[in-house]
């Protein structure tokens, strides 16, 4: 996916995510927008582990923009995008990124996290917070996403 149509594509997504809120004008601080689970479809018990939830925000054939939530160690099975960039944008807690063969990353409100196509990867919360996040992913097959093993307890507590 072309850079400017990524940047287009996440300032869209940070729209629909905040539109019609104020934020303050005296706070430089982060403004924590609730996320009413009841808007979201529940995660899974086959491709996730734990508590989670998706919202699609907006889709097209070609790309999605999904609204997860996973609760305190709640996270999805080790996965790929065949042939399309995913990027990630977390908007609330704290949670843990990882490609296969590299080390588990700490995220945390505000950092963005491009992920290459055809790249194995997992993401989730920690075990002692909530993370909410926004993926913007483009599609170029109809099975945009092909799943393998689950995360291990060992690969999530390192």
């Amino acid at each position: 996916m072309h850079y400017m149509n990524k940047i287009t594509l996440v300032g869209a997504g940070m729209i629909v995510a905040l539109g019609g809120c104020q934020m303050p004008q005296t706070r430089p601080s982060v403004t924590r927008l609730p996320v009413d689970l009841h808007t979201y479809q529940r995660l899974d018990t086959v491709h996730y582990t734990g508590t989670g939830y998706l919202r699609l925000l907006a889709g097209r054939p070609h790309y999605s923009l999904v609204s997860f939530v996973f609760e305190p160690g709640g996270r999805n099975r080790w996965h790929l995008h065949p042939g399309a960039e995913q990027v990630m944008y977390v908007t609330q807690g704290e949670g843990y990124y990882q490609q296969k063969g590299q080390p588990k990353r700490l995220l945390r409100a505000g950092d963005v996290v491009v992920v290459p196509p055809d790249t194995r990867h997992w993401n989730g919360a920690t075990p002692t917070s909530r993370v909410v996040l926004m993926t913007i992913s483009d599609h170029v097959e109809q099975d945009h996403v092909t799943w393998f093993e689950q995360v291990s307890e060992e690969e999530f507590r390192r």
